[in-house]
């Protein structure tokens, strides 16, 4: 009696052990697809898993069941052959298709609705179009956002032609693309001297973005830029900052108390070491500054980044990735260790900089960071972000062979710095996590998935012929708590944490590669 107790008993514990642990299932790879596709995860829609592919002038969308099987592909033969950009907004039941394309040197932005089983509705209409665009330059004249309720849509161009001024023009659109909404803005440019950068939308579809000026003999001038929803109200806001060298500032909207939140690395020297934080609190409620800090990292907090006997450049290789608010209007900010070092050249922070790491902060007047936060992909090297990067860019270093540099890429430990609701720095926790590689960084960094548990932060980890996905979880309440690894079969995969795409509440979609095309996985967390 008591043998069958004690038998029965590991069974329930073996089986609530099997049941919390995390899982994953591997796609095939179709042999449709080909090496150097460009691909984009758009969500679940419906029932199955949606993948956007681009083979060659080939594309279409890829439906996945949820064993990860293959069970329908439909081509997208409205997309013209001109088209020099496409991007995508999910929706349970539909997603839309915004793509830019040039005939002449008009260059077009239009849309497509897809339904629930990938078929065309209706015809691709136009929103808008902008003229004397250089024929052939496949240029990105629009640029799409998104609120974070995906309730709010606005696409923008920002015309820079004339020296005295930047002009900005804003088109608002409902859920299914109609124009409900236009505005447009002249910022004075100073002779070139302005650029703007980190644009964002907010839930009631008021546009933010930064603006940058340069100042001969001293640091630039930063200052936040307001647009309404109409179109009637604008407002900039100076960044008042005499004395520090703001580094790579990042814009950050918390819809839930109606702040923007801006952060930074500071130092007080060209070329010195990262010596605080630097943040600044505005209310979109009362168009105001709620709060300006600089931070001064302490020993305690360097000393949780850096083993080294000299704490003094703890966070020189620390780059910031994104901002995690919390309902008491506390956020975290998430920097990660990253670097790169030639068998040539080494480089160092201020090398990804032109002018210094900390002369301009606005190194490329581009918004949503299309190279990513990792800092060499200025240079036109590594992976960056995006699954658009293909070719020379995407896989490998071309010229590593032919006796030229070959360049290792380095992604470490991850900063996670918690901050009050005035931006003062109230702690630090730390993932500890060692990766590396030649020549190619799609496989190292990490994906993120969010729920009402916190934040997951998910690895690939190699070591000793075991190859897993290792995930931390940040939870609501501020602890950093570390979840069973996925162990993954699969001996000649290598897997894209930083391409890992949220589509539910504990389930995201991994790329792998394997002979240099790509596959998908599902994996499904439980924290």
């Amino acid at each position: 009696m008591q043998k069958s107790f004690f038998s029965t008993l590991m069974a329930l514990l073996l089986s609530m052990q099997f049941s919390m642990a995390q899982s994953y299932v591997v796609s095939g790879i179709e042999k449709t697809d080909k090496e150097g596709m460009q691909y984009e995860v758009l969500g679940k829609i419906a029932n199955h898993y949606w993948v956007f592919k681009k083979n060659g002038a080939n594309a279409t969308i890829a439906q996945y069941n949820d064993q990860m099987q293959l069970v329908k592909q439909n081509d997208l033969s409205f997309l013209p052959a001109s088209m020099s950009s496409i991007e995508f907004v999910a929706y349970p039941k539909k997603v839309i298709a915004l793509f830019q394309y040039q005939i002449n040197s008009t260059v077009y932005a239009a849309f497509a609705e897809l339904n629930s089983e990938g078929q065309l509705v209706g015809e691709p209409r136009i929103i808008d179009t902008v003229e004397k665009i250089r024929p052939g330059s496949a240029a990105k004249v629009f640029n799409l956002l998104i609120s974070e309720d995906h309730q709010k849509i606005s696409l923008f161009t920002v015309n820079t032609t004339q020296a005295s001024a930047i002009k900005v023009k804003v088109i608002s659109l409902n859920s299914n693309f109609e124009n409900i909404n236009e505005a447009s803005i002249s910022i004075n440019s100073n002779n070139k001297k302005s650029s703007l950068s980190d644009f964002a939308l907010d839930n009631n579809g008021d546009l933010l973005c930064l603006r940058n000026t340069k100042q001969e003999g001293s640091a630039p001038a930063v200052s936040l830029l307001y647009l309404s929803a109409n179109g009637a109200e604008v407002i900039e806001s100076q960044i008042i900052n005499n004395t520090l060298l703001l580094d790579d500032i990042r814009l950050k909207i918390d819809n839930k108390l109606g702040h923007v939140i801006l952060n930074s690395f500071y130092a007080t020297s060209k070329k010195g070491n990262v010596e605080g934080l630097y943040s600044y609190v505005w209310d979109l409620g009362t168009k105001m500054e709620l709060a300006t800090t600089a931070n001064r990292f302490t020993d305690a907090i360097k000393a949780a980044v850096s083993s080294k006997r000299n704490l003094k450049d703890a966070f020189d290789e620390f780059y910031f990735d994104k901002i995690i608010t919390q309902s008491d209007g506390s956020f975290v900010v998430v920097a990660e260790a990253a670097s790169s070092y030639s068998n040539r050249t080494p480089f160092s922070r201020w090398d990804y900089f032109w002018g210094g790491p900390f002369y301009n902060p606005f190194m490329f007047n581009y918004w949503n960071r299309p190279f990513g936060f990792y800092p060499w992909t200025r240079f036109g090297f590594g992976f960056g972000m995006s699954p658009w990067s293909f070719g020379w860019g995407a896989w490998m270093n071309p010229f590593a062979s032919f006796g030229y540099p070959s360049i290792t890429y380095k992604a470490n430990k991850v900063a996670l710095i918690a901050m009050d609701v005035k931006g003062n720095v109230t702690g630090i926790k730390t993932i500890d996590k060692v990766q590396s590689d030649e020549n190619v960084d799609e496989f190292i960094g990490y994906g993120t998935i969010d729920n009402t548990n916190g934040t997951s932060f998910v690895y690939y980890k190699k070591q000793s012929g075991i190859r897993q996905l290792v995930l931390n979880t940040l939870t609501k309440e501020g602890t950093l708590a570390k979840g069973s690894s996925i162990i993954l079969q699969e001996k000649r995969y290598e897997w894209m944490p930083r391409m890992l795409k949220q589509v539910g509440e504990n389930e995201a979609i991994l790329p792998y590669q394997y002979k240099d095309k790509i596959g998908f996985a599902k994996i499904k967390i439980n924290n």
